[in-house]
């Protein structure tokens, strides 16, 4: 049996005892090969990786000694000679029964016992016993930073189960036990120090919780510049009602505020003075500053998020290479703050982590490391997608692209094909698009961030419906769902997620005609989480046919904010409000806002998006008794059509059919509204086959 040692301190140990691993390359390759273990490793990926600054011809020959020391080390300390797997491009070490990888297994146990279904502790305990340090603590590597800090937020998520669940069964002396460890790995989470003043109150040891408390206070006032919020404030007060001294004092330093003026005060002290007194390690100090900022935008308090944020930055420029990345991460939470938490900055947040993420990408295009100039070009793909800059994004994302399978890297590869994708969609290069996209859902599998796995879902399915295969639609959005279910402690990104994909299938329900499904997606946090769009579109789609009272307030407001929406969500806006429209019979407004969209469409470069806006203004033309205008409007959407999209010749046939109508051929017309009718049932959507079928019951004017 081998067993190898990934958490903690590097270690190998065979029959005959440890492996002696002479170098520290050769240590980094047999740790980055066991992490990978049954994935095929590119030797390119593995020179670059180790010996980047040498010519391929040195960085080969020197991955050949590294190599032939590791199995000889290995040989000699008894392992199977076949632990290693070698082809002339690639090697692995292949999952086997005899060769146990310590990490392998704490995520197995982890996310066994976190299922929500499973109350057992005896999972987590073995999960928590496996943990024995952070990942590799020992190596020193740009590649073990992002798995480290995803290992120690599942060992946190472990840690905080079993306290919930020991707690619950009253084994208090147990669930303190690992409430301290969860403290000392994140001693500035309030969460923690209520856990342990709770068991401390359990156990009856009021003095402790009074301990504890000024314990929590100490470490923000030293770390942040802050005071604990109201909530362990409150707690106190709860356990311990004669503990007037610590409450008191912490109340005086936050009266009048709460949690969110404790945060708006974290905000506003977020000075270069406060940062010398947090951690020496500056990407530490950047998550504590991301955290307050997202949370302050989620408060309303936008503005002050982004101070926030931004003054985050001053910690870096002091540290030359890490600065880039600090930019990548300010960047990042930039643009999801731009998108569903603050409609009312009007792009500004987007803007600004542009920059940023250029300023990076310009830095690791000369100096790598490649996976970090790959992470920048994703981001700056993103940034220019939500943007509506869908050629640049695509120019990015491909280049991206490239960069990953040339280093062999299957994560990399799935993230750059979705962002792909997701700017082809939005040129309405619809097969592109579905290439793209089908191709990042195969490495779904490689890819190891939950919220990055559902948008990818999540956004397919919104695919499928542009495309017009609503089955297909809803099949993609049901699997994000089912993963949000699976998430344990959902991040601020996966409750986005969550709540966008909630309302596509609002959407798609919608077009199916099962109202009486809706309301059980609907849920009372989709208004904070949430787009702007959604949240005006979400009620009118359940609205049925109430829909008229409804649509002059979501006509109102989308005439205020269409051009500072972000570009992905608007034409699918535009789409939606035209349709309803059409459906209450206020065809004016439909005739005008399909004339709107057309406009857009071709601002934006939305490409195929016009034909469907020439078939809504047709319809809206003919049943206003404007034959000869909406055949012009016809013949446009005719030219403009993309292969791939279903909803065109549904509608065209739909044209044809009032076209015909008007002319007095009913024989000729019903036949054009019934090939209308069968493809919308084709497409899934029940809703417009019954639109459809009015249009021979209401007769158009000649």
């Amino acid at each position: 049996m081998v067993q190898v040692t990934l958490l903690g301190r590097f270690v190998i140990t065979a029959p005959a005892g440890e492996v002696n691993l002479p170098t520290a390359k050769v240590r980094l390759l047999a740790a980055y090969l066991f992490w990978q273990q049954g994935r095929w490793v590119r030797r390119e990926l593995l020179r670059g990786m180790l010996w980047g600054e040498l010519d391929d011809e040195r960085a080969a020959g020197n991955l050949r000694t590294a190599l032939y020391s590791l199995r000889r080390g290995l040989v000699g300390a008894g392992a199977p000679p076949d632990l290693l797997e070698v082809r002339r491009d690639a090697l692995r070490a292949p999952v086997r029964p005899d060769c146990v990888v310590d990490v392998r297994l704490f995520e197995e146990k982890a996310w066994a016992g976190l299922r929500k279904e499973v109350r057992e502790v005896e999972p987590l305990v073995g999960a928590a016993s496996l943990y024995r340090g952070d990942f590799l603590e020992d190596l020193d590597a740009d590649w073990c930073q992002a798995e480290r800090r995803r290992l120690n937020d599942l060992h946190l998520a472990v840690l905080r189960a079993l306290v919930e669940r020991l707690s619950a069964s009253g084994l208090f002396e147990a669930a303190l036990s690992y409430a301290s460890r969860w403290l000392e790995v994140d001693p500035l989470e309030e969460a923690a120090h209520q856990a342990l003043m709770r068991l401390y109150a359990a156990l009856g040891k009021p003095a402790k919780v009074v301990e504890q408390f000024e314990q929590c206070r100490q470490v923000l006032e030293k770390e942040l510049g802050v005071g604990p919020g109201e909530a362990t404030l409150r707690l106190l007060r709860e356990l311990v009602p004669s503990s007037g001294g610590p409450a008191a004092t912490s109340q005086g330093r936050t009266s009048g505020r709460g949690r969110k003026g404790s945060r708006r005060a974290a905000a506003a002290r977020s000075s270069p003075s406060v940062g010398e007194r947090m951690s020496s390690d500056p990407l530490r100090n950047a998550r504590l500053l991301l955290a307050a900022g997202e949370a302050l935008a989620l408060d309303g308090s936008a503005v002050e998020g982004v101070q926030s944020l931004e003054k985050a930055i001053t910690l870096y420029d002091r540290f030359g290479g890490p600065a880039a990345r600090a930019r990548l991460l300010l960047g990042e939470a930039l643009l999801w703050l731009s998108v569903p938490l603050s409609p009312k900055m009007d792009g500004v947040l987007g803007e600004r982590g542009l920059r940023y993420i250029g300023q990076a990408l310009e830095y690791y295009r000369t100096n790598g490391p490649p996976a970090d100039r790959q992470r920048a070009l994703q981001l700056g793909a993103q940034a220019l997608w939500l943007m509506g800059r869908n050629q640049e994004a695509a120019v990015l994302a491909k280049e991206g692209l490239d960069l990953a399978v040339a280093l062999g890297e299957r994560e990399a590869e799935a993230r750059m094909a979705a962002v792909l994708g997701f700017a082809l969609r939005e040129q309405h290069r619809l097969g592109e698009a579905q290439a793209a996209l089908d191709r990042a859902v195969e490495g779904i599998p490689f890819m190891t961030v939950p919220w990055e796995v559902l948008w990818v879902l999540f956004q397919r399915g919104i695919l499928s419906y542009i495309i017009g295969d609503l089955k297909e639609a809803e099949r993609f959005l049901r699997e994000a769902l089912a993963l949000v279910r699976a998430i344990p402690f959902p991040s601020l990104m996966v409750k986005v997620g969550e709540c966008m994909t909630r309302s596509m299938m609002v959407v798609v329900l919608h077009y199916q005609d099962r109202f009486p499904e809706i309301e059980g997606f609907l849920k009372p946090e989709m208004g904070r989480y949430n787009p702007e769009p959604f949240i005006y579109l979400n009620p009118l789609f359940a609205a049925g046919e109430e829909r008229r009272s409804i649509l002059p307030g979501v006509q109102g407001w989308l005439r205020a904010r269409l051009t500072r929406l972000p570009r992905p969500m608007a034409a699918c806006t535009v789409r939606s409000v035209v349709e309803e429209m059409l459906a209450a019979g206020l065809l004016p407004e439909a005739s005008r806002w399909a004339g709107v969209g057309v406009r857009l469409a071709r601002a934006y470069g939305w490409g195929a998006f016009q034909a469907l806006f020439y078939c809504h203004r047709a319809v809206a033309l003919l049943k206003m008794g404007r034959p000869a205008a909406a055949a012009r409007c016809r013949s446009r959407a005719a030219q403009t059509a993309d292969p791939a999209d279903r909803w065109v010749p549904a509608w065209l046939a739909r044209v044809d059919g009032l076209l015909t109508l008007a002319q007095g051929d009913r024989a000729a017309a019903e036949g054009f509204l019934e090939e209308s009718r069968r493809r919308f049932l084709k497409i899934g959507s029940r809703y417009d086959a019954r639109q459809v079928g009015g249009d021979l019951i209401h007769r158009v004017p000649a």
